[in-house]
Parts: C-alpha cells; structure tokens; sequence
C-alpha cells in the first residue's frame, strides 16, 4: 500500500545541502564576477517591492510636508504683510521728514543778509478769525526774543512780535486789522502802508493817489521805514487797483505772499548794527532778484513731488551763534522795553 505522505528529505541532509550551496556561492562570488550579475537581477525584481512597502510612508510624510509648509507659509505671509505696513507706515513719515526739511531749508534760505542772526521758531497756536489775526510761537525771552521783532517765512513776511514770555511769544500777523507795514512796489519804488483787513488772504492799501503808479501783480516789498522791517523782504503781490472816480484815492488789495493759513515754522530776525549793515548792504537789482526767486518758488510737496533741484543752504547753528562776539548777537543784548510800543509801525500812525 502506497503512503499518503511521501517521506522527504531529512533536515540534517537539508542542513548540510543548504551549507555546501553557501559555501560553492561564496567561493563563486569571491572569484569571479557570475553573481553580482545575478544580484543585480534579484534587485531588479524586488525593487517594485521596496517601492510598494515605501508608498504609505511616503503618502504620509508628503501630506504631513505639505501641512507644514503650509502653515509655514501663512505665517510667512503674515510677518510679510507686517512688514509691508510698517514700511508704508515709515515711506509715510519718510515723506512728511521731507517736506519738513525742505521748508526749514526753504526758510533759512529766507533772509537777504546770509550772515543775519536768525532762529527758527514753530508755531504752537493760531487764531484767525476776522478781528484777531495772532499766533503763538515757541520762542520767548529766555531764547532772546523781544517785542517789536519782525518775523518771516519762506514766501515773505509774516508779522511781528507783540508780546513775550518765557518760553513762548505771541505774533502779530500783517493781516491783523490793527496792523500796517511801510511797503514800497518793487518795479518802481512807490511807497505805501500795507494794512491788515482781517482776512488772511488780502492787504489794504489806502490813501493813494488816483494817478498812482501801481498794477496788478506788482510785488510788495518792505521799505525799511520806520526800521521795524528790514528792507526788500516780500510782502504781497498787487490783486486790483480800482479807481472809480468817487474819491480823490485808488484802492489797491493785495495777496500776503506768505501762507498765513497755514503757518508752521517760522523765522525770527534780529537787526544788525550799522556798521554790520552797512558792510553787508546790497543792491537794489539783488534784492529784486532775490524776491522774484521766492516769489516764483513752489511749495515744498510741490517741489517735492517734482523734484525740482533744492537751493544749497547755508545753515548756521547755534553752537556758532553762541561763539560769536556778543556784540555782534542781538540776541545776547539787553531786553528792550516793552512800554509804549505800538502794534503797528511809525509809518503807519503817521
């Protein structure tokens, strides 16, 4: 009777079988070169394999990546948009430092006499409103300012001190109703008294005869009479001259040069001593010249944005200021009495 099950091999014989065929191949693959051919064809085969086994770990850690970057990515995107405000926010500021320094420049470039003694002063308050044209500045007595005292801008003349404190000073506006400036036409040197009308964009010029020489869009500068204002310092640009027949008088209105509406830093000038002045004294045509460049000179953002080329500076501190003689420094000087001065000039009382 044949078995069910056919008796194998027994597992010593196997053993030994399975070690010779171990040793032949590595006797084989030690002397010639037959089985990396063959392990080359094995690794063909299971390749396929490894790639299968390595599929979900793969999956995964691409999911897991793309989760990451992800996140990494918004929060990128986030710091990025952070970033971009702020450097806006600093273009912004950037811009508005500019214009500052653009107008400081344009105001220290103001005085006719370079070596003039001057000091930037801003404004702190205003009040404009038809029957009080007044501002307040940050410059008082301790800083060397005094009753009387002319101030400017970049444009032209802006008033001048009416009342001084410690700190702070007040400032009478050219177009205050209680105030008038001795004014002469640039073309042809008529003179005239500039009074305030109260409004902030408009000069009254009274009691001229009919037969007066004066045209719409001549310059005002300052005459220097009285000595309050220094001379040849821009004032206002002639609007209209009406001459009607009624009266024995023309009556000329005229635009301040100088942005009243909207003043900021202003400019407070100090007389020099005769001598001074007259070593510094200058030509009728130079002053002409220089009232026409700040005359048609744009404003800063204008200049700004158009990038016109800036007119060079020369600043003085205040560190040189202070080494000069104190002869030479107005400001050093006593301070002069308050009492019995009048708001508006010599000329015009007479």
């Amino acid at each position: 009777m044949k078995p069910i099950f056919a008796k194998s091999p027994s597992l010593g014989l196997r053993l030994f079988f399975a070690i010779t065929l171990s040793i032949i191949c590595i006797l084989t693959d030690g002397r010639t070169t037959a089985m990396i051919q063959v392990r080359n064809w094995l690794e063909t085969a299971v390749s396929g394999l490894y790639y299968f086994a390595n599929t979900p770990r793969s999956v995964l850690d691409g999911v897991s990546n793309n989760f990451i970057d992800n996140n990494k990515l918004q929060l990128e995107n986030q710091a990025l948009k952070d970033q971009l405000r702020e450097k806006n926010a600093d273009l912004l500021l950037l811009d508005q430092l500019k214009v500052e320094n653009q107008r400081l420049r344009l105001l220290l470039s103001s005085p006719l006499r370079q070596d003039e003694y001057k000091k930037v002063a801003e404004v702190l308050a205003a009040e404009m409103d038809n029957y009080r044209q007044q501002v307040v500045i940050n410059q008082g007595r301790n800083d060397g300012a005094f009753v009387g005292q002319p101030i400017i801008d970049e444009r032209g003349v802006v008033g001048q001190v009416i009342s001084v404190g410690e700190k702070s000073s007040r400032v009478l506006l050219i177009s205050d109703v209680t105030h008038a400036v001795p004014v002469q036409v640039l073309r042809n040197d008529v003179r005239a008294i500039a009074n305030g009308t109260g409004h902030n964009d408009e000069l009254l010029l009274d009691n001229l005869p009919r037969t007066v020489d004066i045209a719409k869009g001549d310059v005002l500068v300052t005459s220097g009479l009285g000595g309050r204002f220094p001379e040849g310092y821009p004032v206002a640009v002639v609007e209209s001259v009406s001459n009607d027949g009624k009266t024995h008088f023309a009556r000329v209105v005229a635009r301040p040069l100088a942005s009243l509406d909207r003043l900021r830093y202003l400019l407070l000038l100090w007389p020099t001593s005769e001598e001074v002045r007259k070593a510094q004294s200058i030509s009728p045509q130079d002053v002409r010249d220089a009232v026409e460049e700040r005359r048609q000179s744009l404003n800063p953002l204008e200049r700004l944005k158009n990038g016109m080329k800036k007119t060079p500076i020369k600043e003085d501190s205040r560190e040189e200021a202070q080494d000069d003689d104190l002869g030479e420094n107005p400001a050093s000087l006593p301070e002069q009495e308050e009492d019995g001065i009048n708001h508006s000039t010599e000329e015009g009382a007479e």
